[in-house]
């Protein structure tokens, strides 16, 4: 692929960089909330009490015991704010494990507002500035295949592929303890080779031309080895040559085993394919 196309691709597909790089299933400000209502979200069977007592994670033990947690949970929600430039973005949403991958549902906010729906490996695109033919609402991207980018940025919304990326960092240290919205967490900073971490997270190789050698995030996980928060800086690359920004997300988890609905688009509001996006 070469430099000047990839570039085009991701400008094309900005916000979703974006949500691979700090893994979008990964949540925002920690006073931010999904309403009840909203992302397909019923809250009634959700808890955040936590049942264990806080204790430290070990490097070799911190992506087992995290995954576990999170499969264990079975379902959460998540909002996450990325702010850099002119521009925030926030996003709220869904997700729940199932035999057949991550259902998820969610919505932001800011200059490329959009909503993603992502079902049986099928993740659907509503705005976000794509390009959609007339009488389309949704772009529909094949998570399995190989030669998509959108494919491959819907993949690594999967949180377990971030915390894969994570199973063998360059850096690890516990910093402290930390509430989280009234939750005792231990407070993480991870940093990662970046050759590493792109191929972890299954990107294009050529991407890590764009990113720091290094890349480095902090997690909150709480006494269940549940995640609660992360919070990331990294210097984004300006596409058009200029100066480059610093963009800063933070999210957190929340309502872990609520109920989650997820229902895919209309099928005459879908479209296939968009020319030089897919």
């Amino acid at each position: 692929m070469a430099r000047s196309s990839l570039a085009r691709r991701l400008g094309a597909a900005s916000l979703l960089t974006t949500l691979v790089l700090t893994s979008a299933s990964c949540g925002g400000d920690t006073d931010t909330k999904a309403s009840d209502d909203s992302a397909g979200v019923d809250t009634s069977g959700s808890t955040d009490e936590v049942s264990g007592d806080l204790e430290e994670l070990s490097v070799e033990e911190f992506y087992p015991a995290v995954m576990a947690a999170m499969e264990k949970a079975e379902s959460m929600a998540f909002s996450v704010t990325t702010s850099g430039g002119a521009s925030a973005t926030e996003m709220t949403g869904v997700l729940e494990y199932g035999d057949d991958g991550i259902a998820m549902e969610a919505a932001s906010t800011g200059a490329q507002a959009m909503e993603m729906v992502m079902l049986d490996k099928v993740l659907y695109i509503s705005g976000g500035g794509l390009p959609l033919p007339e009488g389309k609402k949704w772009f529909k991207v094949d998570m399995t295949d190989p030669n998509s980018l959108f494919g491959q940025l819907g993949k690594a919304s999967d949180p377990s592929t971030l915390f894969k990326a994570m199973q063998t960092p360059k850096e690890f240290e516990l910093l402290g303890t930390e509430e989280v919205d009234g939750v005792e967490t231990n407070h993480y900073n991870v940093v990662m080779d970046t050759a590493a971490y792109t191929e972890a997270m299954e990107m294009p190789a050529e991407m890590a031309a764009y990113l720091p050698e290094e890349i480095g995030i902090e997690m909150w996980v709480d006494a269940d080895d549940q995640p609660r928060k992360f919070h990331q800086e990294l210097e984004v690359p300006n596409m058009t040559g200029g100066k480059p920004t610093t963009s800063t997300t933070e999210g957190t988890y929340y309502d872990f085993g609520t109920d989650v609905d997820v229902s895919a688009p209309p099928a005459a509001e879908v479209a296939d394919d968009i020319p030089g996006l897919s």
